[in-house]
């Protein structure tokens, strides 16, 4: 259990790294996704998401380390196949 919130954590840390790249690029596609929700809730809203996501996935390890490590291992392979094609789209 103690090692899959270990790497769980890992992963989140790479995934906040990640998401800090999408927040301050200048990738038009992710001003207008971000754009709207962070005019009504507050910038940092996705952040707050973000770790909510990461404070679950250590939960749900706490109980089932399986599923917990699987699922935030999904999450972050999707995470890092959407953060590559979005640092390599041209404009």
């Amino acid at each position: 259990m103690y090692i899959a919130i270990i790497a769980i954590f890992c992963a989140g840390v790479g995934n906040f790294a990640m998401h800090r790249a999408f927040m301050e690029s200048d990738d038009p596609l992710i001003q207008q996704m971000v754009r709207p929700l962070a005019d009504k809730v507050g910038p940092h809203i996705t952040y707050i998401f973000e770790f909510l996501l990461l404070v679950g996935a250590m939960a749900i390890a706490t109980r089932n380390w399986f599923a917990g490590l699987i699922l935030y291992g999904l999450y972050t392979i999707f995470n890092g196949l959407a953060f590559s094609w979005i640092m390599q789209r041209r404009d």
